[in-house]
């Protein structure tokens, strides 16, 4: 194997798991992977590790959005490794780098019974990025997802706490049918806004179950 992120070869053992369990192959060298930081117990909503239920989380339960989130978890934390990796990925284009978490995301979710639903790009920063890297990032995990959003509220980035949690809605229901059960998946979790948002939508349209699912979690 050539880890796609050092470009070393790594030489992976065969196990029985990978033959009679299709578990997706690792395309990162143990190195690389131990330089970033996976999530710990932690935010039973938004995965942040620390306390049962973070600050952020406690303030959305004061809003309208409160009770739209059922649980929620994350995979990693956002370090330097992670930071230089979502660059890479995200602004750089490189779309190889999909794979990258695709055994860790197949683990987590391989044998949820609800819908994914990935969060979508606006249609702007899609034509410039050419990719949606949420979706590729599934499709290399081998998972099957379905598209219930589409995004029409701007950019958050540049936005404060309040800011944020005031904003106009940020997505619309495409109407198709809306499964009961929904697992949420965006691949950066930094104050809600995003997730939260997508929810309350789904909720609306009829979801009854919602839960996050976040790659990096950031602090």
């Amino acid at each position: 194997m050539i880890c796609l992120l050092c470009g070393n070869e790594s030489h992976v053992l065969p196990s029985w798991r990978r033959l009679f369990c299709n578990d997706i192959e690792e395309t990162v060298c143990k190195n690389c992977k131990g330089r970033f930081e996976k999530a710990g117990p932690g935010c039973r909503k938004c995965g942040l590790p620390g306390e049962e239920e973070c600050r952020d989380c406690r303030e959305w339960e004061t809003t309208r959005f409160r009770g739209v989130i059922h649980s929620g978890r994350s995979l990693y934390v956002y370090n330097d490794a992670m930071k230089a990796f979502l660059h890479q990925y995200k602004f750089l284009q490189d779309a190889a780098l999909s794979a990258v978490f695709a055994a860790d995301l197949n683990s987590a979710l391989k044998k949820e019974m609800a819908a994914v639903v990935p969060i979508p790009m606006k249609r702007e920063n899609l034509k410039e990025r050419t990719f949606a890297q949420v979706d590729l990032a599934l499709e290399a995990a081998e998972l099957p997802y379905v598209h219930l959003l589409h995004k029409t509220g701007g950019v958050q980035g540049k936005k404060n706490r309040a800011e944020r949690m005031a904003a106009e809605e940020l997505f619309a229901w495409n109407g198709k049918a809306v499964p009961k059960r929904i697992i949420l998946v965006d691949d950066l979790y930094t104050t809600g806004t995003t997730m939260r948002h997508a929810a309350k939508v789904l909720e609306e349209a009829g979801a009854e179950e919602i839960r996050l699912f976040s790659m990096i979690r950031a602090y």
